[in-house]
């Protein structure tokens, strides 16, 4: 198996091809083929494909589905610096890292991070015991 510098869900830059240029994000990477499948905004390389309703409540259309890239075509876009760059590989607390080329900050692959609601009786308690007290204060 082929190790790439570029992992699901990094942010990069597209560097040969009608995207040249542009940002994307990295939704799989298909090492069989030495390809990634990238989403982002006004890309060319977005396909669309006709599918048929198989259940009664399917939508049936044209949906469409993020293009591939060849691996070799993007850059990772380094979070520190804001730009495409080079990786390396350094060891830090015995784990095995990438870093920028160019600011020599480490990489990390960024996540949209889902705020959940704390819906549990524990909090629903503390949250009602918070506003009795502040109920309480005003009242003195």
């Amino acid at each position: 198996m082929t190790k790439y510098s570029v992992k699901k869900d990094d942010y990069v830059m597209i560097i040969a091809g009608k995207d040249k240029g542009k940002t994307a994000q990295v939704t799989a990477i298909n090492t069989e083929k030495h390809r990634v499948l990238v989403e982002g905004e006004g890309l060319a390389t977005v396909n669309t494909k006709a599918v048929k309703a198989r259940k009664a409540n399917d939508k049936g259309g044209l949906v469409k589905q993020p293009g591939s890239v060849d691996i070799s075509n993007v850059m990772p876009i380094c979070s520190a610096c804001n730009k495409p760059t080079r990786v390396g590989y350094r060891m830090e607390d015995g784990k095995r890292v990438r870093y920028c080329k160019k600011c020599g900050a480490v990489l990390v692959t960024k996540k949209a991070a889902k705020a959940k609601k704390a819906t549990t009786k524990a909090a629903v308690r503390k949250k009602a015991v918070k506003t009795e007290t502040a109920d309480t204060t005003a009242a003195e």
